[in-house]
């Protein structure tokens, strides 16, 4: 259908012919158009008093907003004429089909709907829509050495972010979650764990024990249970990151370290979520912008870097980049890509991506 189904006036005013306008006389006020009304023709000669979104009446086509009209009663009769003259014929009008047309395609399959979206499908009176529905996840932390908040950390312990984290972030894409809690380093309970998870999941995503450690067993498990497709990547922080199938379910693991498992999954993971979610080709936003900082000493693995953008404008980075300060995430509002084996000087144009959250 067409929207706005109908002319309508985009301001409070009058509405008449922008001819008669021009003659610079008194019209007589022949009738008033409020909002949902039906209103009749409007003879020539004569003007409409009409409100926001009321309709143009046949025989008007102008409208001149009251704040630029005067008026004067005459024997119990309302007169007005323009102070100001409109600028063009269909001045503050809206017309029919001005925003969409009928047979028009707003979205195809695999559009995410924002909120904006929810709102031009309601205009046109569409109230329900075919969607996919949300991927069911499964979460885990792995390691002997981690201890859940609120409990009491041992010699050598140290406390589980990583499932908190991850667990935050799919509740903030909408994800259903199953939090199944920290592994423990053996490799049986390892492959029994994701068995079981894969036969009810979509995805399934660990922190920790894709490393090449011995205590690191999740890899090979995914390996005995089904595919790795992709182990390693050449990005710092982030190497020890793992995509692969456990039957009909999608496998994810990233690396252990906090800050690693975060930057992987905001550069990779949550582009794999979309797609489960259905999303045809999801992106990363990004804008390119000048480095006012210096980073002399080149990588072999292209580096994202937490930082953020100043007042004037150009990319800043945090103090600290180690990839075990978990705060510098917390204090940062995006990544700075660095290609591998560049350097960095004030100016150079870098891609950053916002965080969004």
């Amino acid at each position: 259908m067409a929207v706005p189904a109908f002319a309508n006036s985009q301001m409070d005013g009058y509405a008449g012919r922008f001819d008669d306008f021009q003659s610079h006389s008194f019209l007589p006020v022949a009738m008033r158009v409020p909002a949902g009304s039906n209103p009749s023709a409007l003879t020539p000669g004569a003007l409409a008093r009409i409100f926001t979104g009321a309709p143009i009446p046949a025989g008007a086509d102008t409208v001149v907003m009251q704040e630029d009209v005067q008026t004067e009663q005459r024997e119990g009769q309302l007169f007005a004429r323009p102070v100001k003259q409109p600028e063009a014929r269909g001045q503050f009008v809206r017309q029919s089909g001005a925003d969409l047309q009928p047979g028009q395609q707003l979205f195809e399959s695999g559009h995410r709907l924002g909120s904006a979206d929810v709102g031009l499908l309601a205009s046109i009176g569409i109230e329900q829509v075919h969607v996919t529905r949300r991927p069911r996840v499964a979460l885990f932390s792995t390691g002997d050495e981690l201890v859940q908040p609120g409990e009491e950390p041992r010699p050598g312990q140290i406390f589980d972010s990583n499932r908190p984290m991850m667990r935050a972030w799919f509740r903030h894409l909408g994800l259903y979650v199953t939090d199944l809690g920290c592994l423990q380093d053996k490799a049986e309970l390892t492959r029994e764990a994701l068995a079981e998870a894969s036969e009810s999941h979509d995805l399934v995503l660990t922190c920790g024990g894709v490393s090449v450690g011995e205590e690191d067993h999740v890899k090979a498990a995914v390996s005995a249970l089904g595919r790795l497709s992709l182990w390693k990547l050449a990005m710092k922080p982030g190497k020890p990151f793992a995509f692969g199938q456990i039957g009909d379910c999608y496998f994810v693991g990233l690396p252990g370290n906090p800050v690693s498992a975060w930057v992987t999954f905001f550069v990779l993971g949550q582009l794999i979520v979309r797609r489960l979610e259905g999303e045809r080709a999801p992106t990363q936003l990004k804008v390119r912008l000048p480095a006012g900082f210096h980073w002399p000493s080149p990588d072999s693995r292209e580096e994202f870097l937490r930082g953020g953008i100043d007042p004037q404008g150009n990319l800043q980075i945090h103090a600290r980049q180690d990839s075990h300060i978990l705060s510098s995430l917390a204090q940062s509002h995006g990544l700075v890509r660095v290609p591998a084996g560049a350097s960095v000087a004030p100016g150079d144009l870098l891609d950053f991506f916002p965080y969004r959250f």
